[in-house]
């Protein structure tokens, strides 16, 4: 665990930040030379990029918030405390797939054509700020005696909940995941049928993922609904819905 990687005078350069700098650079830079292929200017990926990540923090900020409106006194409390972190991923997935249909569609863009480009982007993107929740001591899994199991120190946040036990690294098991997500999307995206399928593809995986690794995550009393985590349940409707439409598509395909 290492959250703060360097200073400079009284600036703290946090390993979060870096790690999702790093992720965000090398994921547009994979995702503009796809697009050459497909003869999209540089241009619209570099504003589609801008556009999506800084929806994308605006959503994962709001939909923390919502998950955990009640230790936020008011509206004056949620802005003043904005810099205390807190990050869903989900939120941040919804509304920056949002302002980018709105955007590829203003650009007369193909709007499945480019999230088949940024599909692959998007796994490797997230496997490398992953490595930063490890160091930053987020996202941490709950209490586990299996050899692989992580101890952090014991005046850390993680350290104070779980009382200094050993907990499942989950950010690195994401991290792997989502690397192989990523060879997965590159490989299969020779034997693709249709326009957005491989978009399709990486929400039905991540979802799968998703689902699966939040029964390792540590989540707060007010994160759950029911038997399961909003992320969980939010992951059922998204994956369930790219099932639906891949399978729409694949049918209307063959006939």
């Amino acid at each position: 665990m290492r959250p703060t990687l360097f200073t400079i005078g009284s600036l703290l350069i946090r390993s979060y930040e870096v790690m999702v700098a790093i992720g965000f650079l090398i994921a547009l830079y994979i995702a503009i030379r796809r697009a050459k292929k497909k003869n999209i200017p540089i241009r619209f990926m570099l504003d589609l990029g801008l556009y999506m990540l800084i929806s994308g923090f605006v959503g994962a900020r709001i939909f923390y918030i919502l998950q955990h409106i009640r230790s936020y006194g008011s509206l004056s409390d949620i802005f003043s405390r904005i810099w205390e972190g807190g990050l869903t991923y989900y939120g941040g997935f919804v509304l920056a797939s949002l302002v980018g249909f709105i955007y590829l569609r203003s650009m007369r863009l193909p709007v499945a054509g480019v999230m088949d480009i940024i599909a692959p982007s998007l796994a490797l993107g997230e496997g490398i700020s992953r490595i930063g929740c490890f160091l930053a001591g987020c996202c941490f899994g709950k209490p586990t005696d299996l050899p692989c199991g992580v101890t952090f120190p014991e005046n850390s946040l993680t350290g104070i909940i779980t009382d200094s036990q050993k907990v499942h690294p989950t950010q690195l098991y994401s991290s792997i995941i989502l690397f192989c997500i990523f060879i997965i999307l590159i490989t299969f995206q020779r034997y693709t049928k249709f326009s957005g399928q491989l978009f399709l593809s990486y929400m039905i995986m991540y979802s799968i993922y998703r689902f699966s690794i939040d029964f390792l995550r540590y989540y707060t009393p007010e994160e759950h609904l029911g038997i399961f985590v909003y992320s969980q349940v939010t992951s059922l409707v998204l994956g369930l819905i790219a099932i639906i439409i891949m399978i729409r598509r694949i049918w209307f395909f063959r006939n």
